[in-house]
């Protein structure tokens, strides 16, 4: 059915693009954008990878076999030479229906490459093994994250004819980053308000810290008591001579260190002597 046929990819749109861009997500897709000369526009395409990719691909050699012989020869040939490839469909952005039977990628973990076939027209992109597990995975985060392979191949590199690109060809190749892991991340948090905001919002009430109670031994204690300094004995002078016990019958006496002194009168005779 000519419907499936896109003709972004049919031999005589092709040399009218500038060239196109190849992008892989840690979600497991990959991102076709054929370049326009004019405006800068581009138009893009997204892979899909079904469960049963062998019979995804029969049925749409069923329907367009007759209008491509070419091109799906020319994946015959290579899902022969590398039986664990594995082979995608690519769809126009935003319609998962706009399926191109003209266009399809595969990728081999055992050779770490991709093809782009295009009316086949091939294009093989060296790629690292990780870069093709996160393709056949399809297990990472689908939206809001960078894409971690970003390689533009201009028309003078190809001119529409089948191409190799090595890595060392390209400008950047595997980007490094979160992203790069392939590992789905936490969300990222609230951002913080702006400074004028801040000033002006209520500052919540601390609550009261619960001290661990087993096995953490490492935190700090809010509870002053805790502070080594309230374990230590008490600051105290030297030892002094007892007090004399003074009788009720006995005149008042005032203490300096080490004596007595009496200031009833007998008392001043006795001290004087007299």
């Amino acid at each position: 059915m000519t419907v499936f046929i896109r003709p972004e990819f049919t031999p005589s749109t092709l040399p009218t693009f500038n060239g196109y861009h190849l992008q892989i997500f840690a979600s497991g897709r990959a991102k076709i954008s054929l370049q326009m000369l004019t405006n800068n526009k581009k138009t893009e395409f997204y892979t899909a990878l079904p469960k049963r990719d062998r019979d995804g691909l029969r049925r749409q050699q069923s329907r367009s076999l007759e209008a491509l012989p070419h091109h799906f020869a020319r994946i015959d040939q290579l899902l022969s030479v590398h039986p664990d490839a594995k082979v995608f469909r690519l769809h126009a952005k935003g319609d998962n229906n706009a399926t191109a039977d003209n266009a399809h990628v595969i990728a081999s973990l055992e050779q770490a490459s991709l093809w782009l076939v295009m009316s086949g027209v091939v294009h093989r992109w060296a790629l690292t093994t990780m870069l093709v597990h996160v393709l056949l995975q399809g297990k990472g985060k689908r939206t809001g994250e960078a894409s971690i392979f970003n390689e533009y191949a201009p028309t003078q590199d190809h001119d529409w004819q089948d191409a190799t690109f090595e890595m060392m060809d390209y400008a950047r190749g595997l980007r490094d980053g979160p992203a790069s892991t392939a590992i789905p991340t936490a969300p990222p948090s609230k951002a913080a308000p702006p400074p004028t905001q801040a000033i002006t919002l209520p500052i919540p009430k601390a609550e009261p810290r619960v001290q661990p109670t087993t096995g953490e031994t490492d935190y700090v204690s809010d509870d002053p008591c805790d502070d080594p300094i309230f374990f230590a004995d008490l600051l105290h002078d030297s030892e002094e001579d007892a007090f004399p016990e003074q009788q009720d019958n006995q005149p008042w006496t005032t203490i300096s260190k080490g004596r007595s002194t009496l200031y009833g009168t007998d008392g001043l005779r006795a001290q004087l002597g007299l």
